[in-house]
């Protein structure tokens, strides 16, 4: 079990929110625009509980990360990089109360640290040929295509407003 979560853990929080999102969008339907449904839950799920997640494993499961990514065993950055993750993480997850520039505030953050990411590794690929999965796989795409989305449902979502 422990290999199938060091393995699949990034898709955790994809996999809830494409659960939630038909569910919401279902119960909520009558009630609010389905672009702030759908936004909220990519905020708190693809965001929130993402960053949440890593927030723990960098700061709990630092070496495991480490070589999953492909950086060195015991960085003191990865303590820092927890920290900042795990800010994010309550910042999406707190998107469930709250909205308007409070979401807008975290889709500016969602969106400079995730590109922010891509290009770094990018870079590492380019430089050091690292191209292990918490760098040139899943990790990758998903720091490119969960800023668009947000940008993109928070322009509807502003739209709407």
């Amino acid at each position: 079990m422990k290999n199938y979560l060091t393995r699949y853990w990034a898709y955790i929080p994809l996999i809830l929110t494409i659960i939630f999102i038909p569910l919401d969008l279902i119960k909520f339907s009558n009630t609010q625009f389905w672009g702030t449904i759908v936004l909220r839950d990519v905020l708190v799920y693809a965001f929130g509980w993402q960053m949440l997640g890593c927030g723990v494993g960098h700061l709990c499961f630092g070496n495991t990360v480490a070589e999953y990514i492909g950086w060195n065993k015991d960085d003191p950055f990865q303590f820092e990089v927890g920290l900042a993750d795990l800010g994010m993480g309550v910042l999406g997850i707190m998107c469930s109360n709250f909205n308007g520039y409070f979401w807008l505030a975290s889709i500016v953050m969602a969106a400079i640290f995730g590109f922010g990411c891509a290009i770094g590794h990018i870079k590492q690929i380019v430089k050091n040929k690292n191209f292990n999965p918490g760098n040139a796989g899943f990790v990758l795409w998903w720091d490119i295509f969960l800023p668009i989305t947000l940008i993109v449902f928070g322009i509807i979502y502003l739209m709407h407003q």
